[in-house]
């Protein structure tokens, strides 16, 4: 009679540990998944940031190479200007040189063209990298609200 009271048992016994085996217990909890979710989209501004931030410092390499044209682009000028103030200086004599007058009022003419562009080019990469500033900081803006709050660690 024992021996059928625990046949009887054991199948009981082993649904038992089955169902037991089946049930799930979460080791996250519903407000974790919350501050997980918080921290992650604050990963990803911070990823964009420093991204902007590359991209900022591409931009400020550029204006310095702009820099540098500019001043170049300044002095060729100023160098032709002055030969040719020089020159028309040099006509109240009698040796007037039309030719190499006009020749000389051309560079130099030519050259303050050039030198007109080359500011244009770098105030418009100072517009450039001051605008990749502003998305900087609307993003850190972003990145100060996204924090999250709540120190979440497992065990």
């Amino acid at each position: 009679m024992k021996k059928y009271i625990y046949l009887f048992l054991a199948p009981f016994a082993l649904g038992i540990s089955v169902a037991k085996a089946q049930t799930y217990t979460a080791k996250v909890s519903k407000d974790s998944v919350g501050v997980l979710t918080n921290r992650l989209e604050a990963l990803k501004i911070s990823q964009k940031i420093q991204e902007l931030k590359i991209e900022e410092a591409k931009e400020e390499a550029e204006v310095e190479k702009l820099r540098v044209k500019l001043l170049d682009a300044n002095d060729r000028a100023k160098e032709s200007a002055a030969k040719s103030s020089s020159n028309i200086a040099g006509t109240g004599t009698s040796n007037v040189n039309i030719k190499e007058t006009e020749k000389l009022a051309k560079k130099a003419k030519s050259d303050m063209l050039d030198s007109q562009k080359a500011l244009e080019r770098f105030n418009k990469q100072i517009s450039a990298v001051e605008k990749v500033r502003s998305q900087i900081q609307a993003e850190e803006r972003k990145a100060g609200y996204k924090k999250p709050t709540i120190v979440f660690s497992y065990q």
